[in-house]
Order: structure tokens, then sequence, then C-alpha cells
């Protein structure tokens, strides 16, 4: 399995990014009452997207070619989270003495004393497997007088980070990979192309 880079960021229109939690929910046939139960494993992230359209042969060659390189869901591929930049803010890495209890990790490198992200703006913590992790803030990022802010993120990161390693601000991104639809394009009349899949 490779990370497979697109020709560009992904000219998507419609995407619906979701993020299922592992839970297990027992309805009582006899009292109507019900109980949920978190269960082990982190959450995942899940994305619908179409492409914008495409018109001319030409134009459509490139991402044809990569798309088809992905090999169904052998490989994976950055799709960026947002629309627009988050932040002109410098990439942070995390810090060498930061704890880590499931969802939170500790920036380093960060201009000082000031609110740099709100709750709900997302970060890309790069992982030691070399997969990357997607997360929500779930409480603004406000740095110290050292340039040090704690990231408390509302899905688990699955894994310790490793001091250095860095953490998408700007651009955050889901490393994804297809799902089991098979990968393919639309063509209309006048060589108007799209691609819709799943990851």
């Amino acid at each position: 399995m490779a990370i497979l880079m697109p020709p560009a960021p992904l000219p998507l229109r419609g995407a619906k990014w979701r993020c299922p939690e592992p839970m297990q929910r027992n309805r009582s046939g006899w009292t109507g009452t019900s109980k949920k139960i978190g269960l082990p494993g982190a959450s995942y992230w899940t994305l619908e997207a179409t492409f914008r359209t495409f018109v001319g042969e030409e134009t459509i060659k490139p991402w044809r070619a990569w798309f088809m390189s992905l090999r169904g869901m052998r490989h994976t591929f950055p799709v960026r989270a947002t629309e627009t930049r988050q932040t002109n803010i410098t990439n942070p890495t995390v810090h060498p003495s930061g704890r880590n209890d499931g969802n939170t990790v500790l920036l380093q490198g960060l201009p000082t004393n000031s609110v740099l992200l709100l709750a709900g703006e997302l970060l890309t913590v790069g992982l030691p497997s070399g997969h990357s992790r997607l997360g929500v803030l779930e409480h603004d990022l406000v740095s110290d007088g050292a340039g040090a802010a704690l990231a408390t993120l509302t899905v688990e990161l699955g894994e310790v980070p490793a001091a250095g390693a860095g953490v998408e601000m700007q651009w955050p991104f889901g490393l994804m990979s297809l799902t089991s639809e098979p990968p393919g394009w639309d063509v209309d009349v006048g060589q108007i192309y799209s691609f819709a899949f799943r990851a």
C-alpha cells in the first residue's frame, strides 16, 4: 500500500464527510428502554464525493490515470477537509514532552500567547505508522508563552505521535482509500466527465 498524491488538490463538489463512532445500542423488548455502549477501537472517517465537471479529453487524462492507479482499495490518497486555507500560521510539530491520552497532542513551534484555532476547526497529525489522523478540535487551540499548545481532538489518534512529527493545520486532510465500489467515471455528450467515489 502506497500513498498516491493526486495531480492537484481534488476538485470536489458535494463532499459528505462522516465520522461514525464504534458503539452498540441494545433496546429492551419489555420496557422499550435502551442502553448504549461504546465499543473498542477508534472512529474512522468516510467520504462520499463527486469531482467537479471536466470538459474535454485533455483535461481528464491526468485524473483518469491517477484515479485508476489507486488500484481500487489498494492505495491511499490525501483529501483536503477544508475548501480554503484554515490559517496562515506555520504548521507546528509534536512537542517532545507532550502527553497523549488517546485524543490529545501537545504541539510546539507556534506563535506565543494566542488563540490559534477555534473549536470545530481541524488538524491532521502524522503518526509513527506512516498514517495521518484527521481530527476536529474539541476546544480552542491556545498557545502559552513558549509557543506550545495542547490540542484536544474529538477522535482518538490510535497511536502516540513521535516527537517532531508534522501536524497540518493550514490544509488539514484525511488519508483515505476507496471502498469496495469499483472506481470509474461518468461521460456525457460533449466530452463532459465526472468521477463519483466513496472512501
